[in-house]
């Protein structure tokens, strides 16, 4: 299995849209991903710090694949523009993007 996280950061004069993300977004993703070995996405929103203070992130998404080959042939794929292009939709935030292999 190969996982990728989508990190995104909070900012001061950042917005983000969870109905949109949760609503349009993440069913946008499973629709055109499913059938290129997605195995799921989990969302976490970002609630409180350590601290009690704000957030370090709005949101982090784990988003899961059968494999490496299905990630990078998901990745590009004719989907992959549509799903990035998604995300000035619910976000002013330029997401990091970082691929994971599980110890």
């Amino acid at each position: 299995m190969a996982t990728v996280s989508v990190i995104y950061p909070r900012a001061a004069d950042a917005h983000f849209d969870f109905d949109y993300y949760t609503q349009t977004h993440l069913p946008l993703v499973e629709a055109r991903w499913g059938d290129a070995g997605l195995q799921g996405v989990q969302a976490f929103r970002g609630v409180v710090g350590p601290d009690g203070a704000e957030p370090a992130y709005f949101l982090i998404a784990l988003v899961g694949f059968a494999s490496a080959e299905a990630l990078a042939g998901a990745l590009g794929g004719p989907h992959a523009a549509e799903i990035i292009g998604d995300i000035p939709n619910f976000t002013s935030v330029q997401p990091v993007i970082q691929v994971n292999q599980a110890l």
